[in-house]
């Protein structure tokens, strides 16, 4: 029933779109799910039941086949297959799957040569050895989402019976160590230089300074300010609409500052387009930004017009500025939380590290004597 309703659903967001049913294809089932994940609750095998409706579609002619498609070299025939197992079969997001062949490049690289790949001869040896260089030159994060590439590829081999053992085993679990780092946040007067060297009187420095407002006036992650929509805003309410984590939308109250900054650009600057998002991209086409990271791009170029110099460059860390900025005001850690949309108090705890006031009250007096 759940499959019949999804499929209900999809005719009639086709209908209201202005879509025929001809012209469905991987790309419009893309945009539904996009619509669907921001509308209700996300079901596990909701992607998987849609390609499989697409290629029903398909095999009964009442949508056309794509057309052939120039020959790949054998390193991006391997790309696409596998991307197309975690799309069509798993049921991944566009995101996941990004960071999955990206983790996975240096891998296949190694591994495909001209003559295509030899996935029978690979030993766990090998695979041990590649990842075992890797860990010399990567940091904890990478590596945790290269193994967890890499398993899934190796799965993914074996599935396809290019392997007769499953190797994804063989490979050392990777560091990850909780809470021993500092926050990355920029200090009061960094957070107002970057503000203030956004050129407010040019339609790009308008929506740079709209973009960076939110982050740090709101604690947003990257992704959310780039996949925002003109519909989730809720002028007369005060509110902003959030497509968080797994699909949840989350309410957020909208600051009279961050407001104004928004109405200021979506007034003045915004080229026109046919796209709801709220950000575009200021060349041609105007449309909204591909990818999540371009929004870290702008943080990073802010901080280059001011003169901020720092080792942590990109949109989280004005999330952790935030955070920062509330505890120096007295928020707690559980106001820190939900401002934040942490599922997990512990996700929060690090910011205990720079309340240096509590921090001073339980420190232990220093020996005497001691160096």
């Amino acid at each position: 029933m759940h499959t019949l309703r999804l499929v209900v659903d999809l005719s009639r967001w086709l209908e209201r779109r202005g879509f025929g049913v001809e012209q469905l294809d991987e790309a419009v089932l893309e945009r539904y799910r996009w619509y669907r994940a921001r509308t209700r609750p996300l079901v596990f095998g909701d992607p998987i039941a849609l390609h499989r409706l697409l290629g029903w579609m398909r095999e009964t002619r009442i949508c056309p086949a794509p057309a052939p498609a120039a020959p790949s070299s054998p390193y991006l025939q391997v790309q696409e297959d596998y991307a197309r197992y975690l799309s069509q079969d798993i049921g991944l997001s566009a995101r996941t799957l990004e960071h999955y062949t990206g983790a996975l490049v240096p891998f296949l690289e190694a591994q495909v040569g001209a003559d295509g790949p030899n996935w029978s001869a690979l030993t766990s040896t090998q695979i041990r050895k590649f990842f075992e260089g890797c860990a010399r030159r990567g940091g904890p994060q990478h590596l945790q989402l290269l193994r967890t590439a890499l398993r899934s590829f190796l799965r993914y081999l074996q599935y396809r019976g290019a392997i007769r053992s499953d190797l994804s085993n063989c490979i050392p679990r990777a560091p990850r160590r909780r809470l021993v780092g500092l926050p990355r946040y920029l200090s009061p007067h960094q957070l107002r230089l970057l503000l203030n060297n956004c050129d407010r009187k040019t339609a790009v420095g308008r929506r740079d300074y709209a973009i960076l407002l939110t982050l740090a006036r709101l604690g947003l992650r990257a992704n959310e300010v780039c996949t925002l929509e003109l519909d989730d805003i809720d002028w007369q309410n005060g509110q902003l609409i959030v497509n968080a984590k797994a699909g949840e939308r989350a309410v957020m109250p909208l600051p009279r500052e961050v407001g104004e900054a928004i109405c200021e650009y979506l007034q003045s600057s915004r080229p026109r387009s046919q796209s709801r998002r709220v950000f575009l991209r200021h060349n041609a086409p105007h449309v909204g930004f591909a990818r999540y990271n371009c929004i870290s791009d702008i943080v990073r170029r802010a901080m280059l017009r001011a003169g901020i110099d720092t080792p942590f460059k990109g949109a989280h860390v004005l999330r952790h500025t935030l955070a920062t900025e509330m505890l120096g005001r007295g928020a707690s850690l559980r106001e820190i939380g939900q401002v934040l949309r942490h599922r997990r108090l512990d996700t929060t705890r690090i910011y205990a590290k720079v309340d240096l006031l509590t921090l001073r009250s339980v420190a232990l007096p220093w020996p005497e004597g001691a160096r």
